[in-house]
């Protein structure tokens, strides 16, 4: 596999990732650093850099190229954005960087920052409709999205760093700042008259702040799931979340779980900011994305050729990606998959569910055997880690929590889902039990591996019968998946037999 490495030089953080990937087919995130430069940091109304935080962003440059040549990293691509782009003496800086890197860093403008942001957005999550923002240190940039292409884009320079530094001059923030806050970012967002809410549009947050945001109200909820990317943050948890900002001081704010000590300064005037923004186009919730720029950087990469770059299916293509990275068993995972939806199908008038649960049936028949890759014995646990654990694009956090508890389930017993109960619907157990005695008894009608069954034909009563057309000898696939239908008796409260054709 290539490897490349990505680098964002922000007004206030600059961030690398790295990439392990085969052109089109798969990718994987293997490694991040990130380092909190402030390089807007002192700039005020004349845009120029100063010479600490010029050196603070240097010297991370300096490590991240470091690192990629100790790595094997074979190209680096490494943008800066609002900071030095308005900078008034870009040259101190370049001067700075050349003589301590050998790195070709692009600046790129307001509208290429919003356009590569909604790249990483759009493909994470699958984004169809709606708008895209990133609020980063210096600036936010807002997308509006219509059939997954970007149809207007607005810049404007209202950034965490530069806020708080403008406004945010007392601590406790006094009544007084934090009305200047909130009327400054209100009057950032004064012309954005197409930002509108709407019931078939996605408000899509990106950057620091949010995902920040994002962690406060989970650790708040004991929310059960350890990710900010497909998270929904809700308008009033955004305004109970800033209330206790303006409560406290920095050493206060310092112990509010899910708020690092580097973001405890601005992540005040990014939430403000943010709040402005929901505020002025109608929406109570957005939804965060863990991936930004530097993702959609690499997906122009990645995707060459496409126009614009997005995956086709963002969903299927990353169960793909995660059954590729774990080297399923291709062959024995489309046998499943096949005999598993089949059942579904001829099951239809018991469990009346629809496409979506079908397409989940499918997609944990694909990678239901992923754990393998960690090792054999209890790989069914495996496999749901790295459900949890894996970079999934386009599922909702219920989603992810159904799917590992799918994999979780398709060899024995049947997992606990109490923990997940803040993201599970009522009805998801009962939906979770069905789905995984139809995934057991395909996996057990598929155990030698060797495709013998062709065929599975229902027939419906008080008991369910299953007739097994095989091309060849399948008697212990029959013998051991009866042995298995403990489940699937409870789960639809029917008997059920598999026998041979």
């Amino acid at each position: 596999m290539h490897k490349i490495g990505i680098i964002d030089l922000g007004s206030n953080t600059t961030r690398l990732i790295v990439m392990a990937y085969e052109s089109g087919v798969c990718f994987r995130l293997t490694d991040e650093v990130s380092e909190v430069v402030r390089l807007a940091e002192g700039v005020g109304a004349t845009h120029r850099l100063q010479a600490k935080p010029i050196r603070r962003a240097v010297n991370a440059l300096r490590m991240f190229e470091r690192h990629c040549q100790g790595t094997g990293v074979e190209q680096i691509i490494a943008v800066g954005t609002s900071a030095i782009r308005e900078a008034t003496n870009q040259a101190a800086f370049w001067k700075a960087l050349h003589a301590a890197t050998s790195l070709d860093l692009r600046i790129i403008s307001a509208q290429e920052e919003a356009y590569y942001g909604y790249l990483g957005a759009a493909n994470a999550l699958g984004l169809r409709h709606g708008f895209t923002f990133d609020t980063g240190g210096g600036s936010t940039q807002v997308v509006a999205v219509a059939d997954r292409r970007p149809v207007a884009t607005y810049s404007v320079q209202a950034g965490v760093v530069r806020f708080t530094e403008r406004f945010v001059r007392t601590d406790p923030i006094s009544k007084t700042d934090l009305r200047a806050l909130r009327d400054a970012a209100r009057s950032a967002f004064t012309s954005l008259d197409w930002l509108r809410a709407d019931p078939a549009h996605t408000l899509v947050g990106m950057g620091g702040t949010v995902r920040t945001l994002a962690r406060i109200d989970q650790k708040s909820r004991a929310y059960p799931l350890d990710r900010a990317h497909g998270y929904s943050l809700s308008r009033e948890a955004l305004a109970a979340i800033i209330e206790q900002l303006i409560r406290t001081d920095h050493r206060e704010r310092e112990q509010i779980p899910g708020l690092k000590d580097d973001r405890s300064d601005v992540t005040l005037a990014g939430a403000v900011i943010i709040e402005q923004l929901m505020d002025k186009g109608g929406f109570q919730q957005l939804t965060v994305s863990g991936q930004g720029v530097r993702e959609g950087l690499f997906y122009a990469h990645f995707l060459q050729g496409t126009d614009p770059p997005l995956l086709a299916d963002p969903r299927g293509f990353s169960i793909l990606n995660l059954a590729r990275l774990s080297y399923y068993e291709e062959a024995h995972c489309q046998k499943v998959a096949a005999i598993c939806l089949s059942l579904f199908d001829q099951l239809a008038p018991l469990h009346s569910y629809g496409p979506w649960a079908r397409e989940l049936l499918g997609y944990a028949a694909t990678i239901h055997d992923i754990g393998v890759a960690v090792g054999y014995y209890d790989h069914h646990k495996h496999s749901e880690y790295l459900v949890h654990n894996a970079a999934l694009l386009g599922f909702t956090h219920r989603e992810i929590a159904i799917l590992g508890a799918l994999v979780r389930n398709h060899r024995k017993g049947f997992s606990e889902l109490s923990s997940f109960t803040p993201v599970l619907q009522p009805e998801d157990s009962t939906l979770i039990a069905r789905l995984s005695a139809l995934l057991r008894l395909a996996e057990y009608l598929e155990r030698s591996k060797s495709q013998v069954v062709q065929a599975v034909h229902v027939t419906l009563g008080e008991t369910v019968r299953v007739v097994v057309e095989a091309a060849g000898d399948a008697s212990v696939e029959i013998w051991d998946t009866n042995r298995r239908a403990g489940l699937f008796r409870k789960a639809f409260d029917k008997a059920i037999e598999i026998v041979a054709g």
